[in-house]
C-alpha cells in the first residue's frame, strides 16, 4: 500500500483526495492539512463529504501531515515558489516524494534559478523526487504540444489558446487570477503584482523550448487585458458586479532567432459561451508537416488539474531523487488498477 499526504484542501486539493479515494486503489491517505480553521480537527472524509472509516484527522501543518510518514505527497497550496518553498524543502529533505501543482516550480530554471539549485540539492540529499505539475503548466501547453512535434519534420512556429469557463472556481482563486474587481482595481493590482492570471506562461514555453532543443532569445513577454462584465455575472459564491472584471485574456510570447517562435493565449472567462467564446483547447504547429489539435469542449482546470497530480504519482515515485520537470517523467497516465501494478521500465 503506497501511503499518501495530501497538503491543501482547497479546490484542487479537495478533489484529489477525493480521485484518491474513490477512484484509486494501492494507496491510503494517511495524513492531510489545511490552513482552513472549519476542517482542522475533522476527520477527511467528513470534510470531503466522502465515504470511508480510515481517513487521518485534518491538521494544519504539511509538517504534521508527514509525521506518520508517507511515500509521497501532493502539495497544493499556492501558485507562487515563495509561498510553497519552505513546505518542498521539508518534504525534500524528509525524502518524501512530492506532486505540487504549483506553476512556478514547473520550471524555477530561468526565473530563480538558485532556488532551483537549492531545491535539486536537497532532494538528491534526502532521496526525494519533486515535481510541479497540473493541467497548465504540466499538458496543455508543454507536454501535450512538445509530443505533437514528434510527428513533425521541422517547426516554424506554434501557437495555442485555451478559452476556460471559470464559474466553478472559487472566491480565492478568482481573486487571485484578477475576477471581481474594478478597472482600476485590476490596473493596480497588476502593476502591484497582487494580481497574477494565468501563472505559469514562461514556464511552460520554457519547456517546449528546452524539448526542441532551443535557447529563447530572452525572458517570455506578456500581455493582460480584463473583460468587464456589463450586468452580473453569476459565481457559486454571488455575482460579479456590473463594471467590474469577469475574465480575462492574456498572452504570451517567447522569441528564438529574432522571430516568434511560440505564443500561446489564455482566456478565463466567467460565462465566456454568452460573450462569444467556446471553452476549447487548440494547438496549431507550423512546419512542413503542420499539426492542428482541438480539444473541444477543453480540459475542466480543476478535474484535469487533479487528475495530473495523481496519475504523476507512479512515475514521481520511481524516479531517480531530484527536482524534476514533466520533460524528464513518462507522461502521467491513468492508474486503474493498484498503483504498484503501473509498469514504468
Amino acid at each position: 500500500m503506497t501511503r499518501i499526504a495530501v497538503c491543501g484542501l482547497g479546490t484542487i486539493g479537495s478533489q484529489v483526495a477525493r480521485l484518491l479515494i474513490e477512484h484509486r486503489r494501492g494507496v491510503e491517505i494517511v495524513g492531510a492539512a489545511s490552513k482552513d480553521p472549519s476542517q482542522v480537527g475533522r476527520p477527511l472524509n467528513e470534510v470531503l463529504g466522502v465515504d470511508g472509516d480510515r481517513a487521518p484527522v485534518v491538521v494544519d501543518s504539511v509538517n504534521e501531515a508527514i509525521a506518520d510518514g508517507a511515500d509521497a505527497a501532493v502539495l497544493a497550496t499556492g501558485s507562487f515558489l515563495p509561498d510553497v518553498i519552505d513546505d518542498v524543502m521539508l518534504c525534500a529533505r524528509a525524502g518524501i516524494n512530492l506532486v505540487s501543482p504549483c506553476e512556478e516550480l514547473a520550471y524555477p530554471f530561468r526565473r530563480d534559478p538558485k532556488i532551483g539549485a537549492e531545491i535539486d540539492a536537497a532532494a538528491k540529499g534526502g532521496g526525494a523526487t519533486i515535481l510541479g505539475t497540473g493541467v497548465n503548466p504540466g499538458f496543455i501547453f508543454d507536454t501535450l504540444v512538445a509530443t505533437c512535434t514528434g510527428v513533425c519534420w521541422d517547426v516554424s512556429a506554434i501557437r495555442g489558446r485555451r478559452v476556460v469557463d471559470t464559474i466553478e472556481f472559487g472566491e480565492n482563486i478568482h481573486l487571485r487570477l484578477g475576477i471581481g474587481y474594478t478597472q482600476e482595481e485590476f490596473k493596480g493590482g497588476h502593476e502591484a503584482g497582487t494580481i497574477a492570471g494565468h501563472v505559469g506562461f514562461p514556464e511552460s514555453i520554457e519547456l517546449v523550448c528546452e524539448r526542441l532543443g532551443i535557447r529563447l532569445d530572452g525572458p517570455v513577454t506578456e500581455e493582460f487585458e480584463p473583460f468587464i462584465a456589463q450586468t452580473p455575472a453569476p459565481t457559486k459564491y454571488g455575482a460579479v458586479d456590473a463594471g467590474r472584471t469577469e475574465g480575462f485574456i492574456q498572452r504570451a510570447t517567447g522569441r528564438a532567432g529574432g522571430s516568434e517562435l511560440v505564443r500561446f493565449e489564455l482566456l478565463l472567462h466567467l460565462r465566456p459561451k454568452e460573450a462569444g467564446y467556446e471553452p476549447a483547447d487548440t494547438i496549431e504547429i507550423d512546419g512542413r508537416q503542420p499539426v492542428r489539435l482541438a480539444l473541444n469542449p477543453g480540459m475542466d482546470a480543476v478535474v484535469a488539474t487533479s487528475a495530473e497530480l495523481v496519475n504523476s504519482l507512479p512515475g514521481v515515485i520511481r524516479a531517480a531523487p531530484g527536482l524534476k520537470t514533466v520533460k524528464d517523467l513518462p507522461p502521467a497516465t491513468a492508474w486503474l488498477g493498484e498503483l504498484n501494478d503501473s509498469v514504468l521500465r
